[in-house]
């Protein structure tokens, strides 16, 4: 079975296609279900990565073998115009056409394809390919076409998928698929998946409260965007210190543009001591980050079923989520899968002050952090699958989905 597998060049897998060495950061959901892709004896696999961006390493299309992952290619961003509009435009069509020529040759028997490249997997799936197409979630990008916006978009969209699938991050798209897909098109939503036992192990093994001081350690995680909440995050971090000056240690592991005003905010505040920017870290050293943290904070805006949070449930820490919002929807299934008495709330609508306060109150209950903290440990054993699980099922679906009767009697699902 071939399997074309079409992918953005996100940032954490930049450094593995520049040198060639394969050390995956980031975007668990792609690489994990790539290596196990390329494992698999019974499937060849061609990935093609494609750049968004301006990018000095990526200057040229190239072909490599990588290990783990095996025959690659990067297709590069054209700057011809110097002008973001008409060069992205570009890249897209000159990706596109790189696409289908690849996809002539080789001849896929399904292809893989991440949102990012919608337009080459449209294209393949309206000249006759089988094409998965995989959303990590939906944005307001999306709702915007699912409400009549962005026709173009919503052409591309309604292209004869073989199926869809998406990960639920929170963003809720089983309300919004729908409406995006050409009808009769099978979908499905799932978790992604988090290796638990082992990030369980870690948390058994670290003593908590152990910050600077004996404090109990507050962290974030995520890269460093205004959806992120990043913002709100820093402010509602030192309205808690300037109530508890010594309450608490406060880590930020992550990096992205806002990191520069974030760190200003602190020093201005003189909160220097006891709020530490950390940057992105390797994977390892961010599940020892969580074992060790006594309460885990999220400000996604778009959802709070994410990868990061996913591994904080496992790290068995004690959550700290925004409300949901039924009316757009947001984290209404968050709400579900998981519930007051594990995660603590605050009004997403009333940022800062709201988080500030649910923080403080935390803080002055230990018996509280430590008592979510075991429901969150017993929530990681039946809520989340290990990796090798998740991608085994994935490869699976695809399998299946590639046969000669293919998908047509798969119906819309959440998983």
């Amino acid at each position: 079975m071939r399997v074309l597998f079409l992918a953005r060049l996100f940032a954490g897998l930049k450094p593995s296609l520049a040198t060639g060495e394969w050390k995956p950061a980031g975007m668990p959901a792609i690489y994990h279900l790539l290596e196990g892709l390329a494992q698999d004896p019974d499937i060849e696999l061609l990935t093609v990565f494609c750049s968004k961006d301006e990018d000095a390493r990526f200057t040229y299309a190239s072909r490599k073998t990588l290990p783990r992952i095996g025959d690659t290619m990067v297709l590069p961003y054209r700057r011809v115009f110097g002008v973001r509009t008409l060069d992205a435009g570009l890249t897209e069509l000159d990706s596109s056409a790189r696409i289908m020529s690849a996809a002539a040759r080789f001849q896929p028997d399904l292809t893989y394809a991440n949102y990012a490249t919608l337009l080459p997997a449209a294209l393949l799936a309206r000249a006759g390919y089988k094409v998965v197409l995989r959303f990590l979630g939906v944005v307001p990008h999306h709702r915007k076409i699912a409400g009549g916006g962005l026709p173009l978009f919503r052409w591309l969209l309604r292209s004869p998928f073989a199926y869809v699938v998406s990960s639920e991050d929170g963003s809720d798209p089983a309300t919004v698929l729908p409406k995006l897909l050409r009808p009769g098109t099978p979908w499905s939503v799932r978790l992604n998946g988090c290796d638990v036992r082992q990030r369980l192990q870690a948390e058994a093994t670290k003593a908590r409260g152990s910050g600077r001081d004996g404090c109990p350690v507050v962290l974030f995680l995520g890269r460093l965007e205004p959806y992120k909440g990043c913002l709100e995050f820093i402010e509602a971090a030192l309205a808690a210190l300037a109530a508890k000056p010594d309450g608490a240690n406060f880590v930020i592991l992550g990096d992205g543009p806002l990191r520069a005003e974030m760190d200003a905010r602190v020093k201005a505040a003189g909160c220097g001591t006891r709020v530490q920017f950390l940057g992105s870290r390797p994977h390892a050293e961010v599940a020892h980050r969580l074992a060790a943290a006594d309460i885990y904070v999220s400000t996604n805006m778009y959802g709070n079923l994410s990868n990061a949070n996913l591994e904080a449930v496992a790290a068995g820490c004690c959550l700290l989520l925004p409300t949901s919002d039924a009316s757009v929807p947001l984290d209404t299934v968050t709400d579900g899968l998981i519930p007051s008495d594990v995660a603590r709330r605050y009004d997403r609508n009333d940022l800062p002050a709201s988080l500030a306060e649910a923080l403080c109150a935390l803080l002055s209950t230990p018996d509280e952090i430590a008592a979510r903290r075991a429901r969150t440990v017993g929530l990681a054993r039946s809520l989340i699958k290990p990796w090798a699980q998740s991608v085994a099922e994935d490869i699976a679906l695809l399998k299946s989905i590639a046969t000669p009767e293919g998908a047509a009697a798969a119906a819309p699902q959440t998983i």
